[in-house]
């Protein structure tokens, strides 16, 4: 990864940090990358979904109000929500086979939508539906193993 870029985190680094715990490759992935780091609003939103239990929450909401505080939440303006819809469509026109897919892609979409209305690199676990979506519109991802 670039030294000096933006990040937004795909909600699977989160949820790799939480599972892992404070010794986690992804957790000290995120610790050593927080000053470059940018919160999608749609990964907030995945994450307080998941989150099964009050402390969850409170990291999560803690973790939130911080990005707020520091103007580092980035989310899908309308022009972003439009340019998901119109590469939804053409995902479902030109592959026929993915279109039971396509509804579980719109927040990865929008997450690679915000990334990019900041200059940011999407940071991810989840290479196969970034890699699909990146065949109709190009951004800057890296794909942690």
């Amino acid at each position: 990864m670039e030294t000096a870029k933006r990040l937004v985190f795909d909600t699977s680094v989160y949820i790799a940090a939480i599972q892992g715990g404070l010794f986690s490759p992804a957790f000290r992935t995120l610790q050593e990358k927080l000053p470059r780091t940018h919160l999608a609003s749609v990964v907030a939103a995945e994450l307080l979904a998941g989150a099964t239990n009050h402390a969850a929450r409170r990291v999560v909401l803690d973790f939130t109000r911080w990005a707020h505080k520091v103007r580092r939440v980035v989310t899908p303006d309308a022009g972003a929500w439009e340019r998901a819809g119109e590469l939804l469509g053409q995902i479902r026109q030109k592959e026929p086979h993915l279109r039971s897919k396509v509804p579980t892609l719109w927040n990865d979409l929008l997450i690679a939508l915000c990334a990019r209305q900041v200059g940011a690199t999407v940071v991810t676990h989840n290479a196969r539906d970034f890699e699909l979506l990146r065949r109709y519109f190009r951004f800057d991802i890296h794909i942690l193993s």
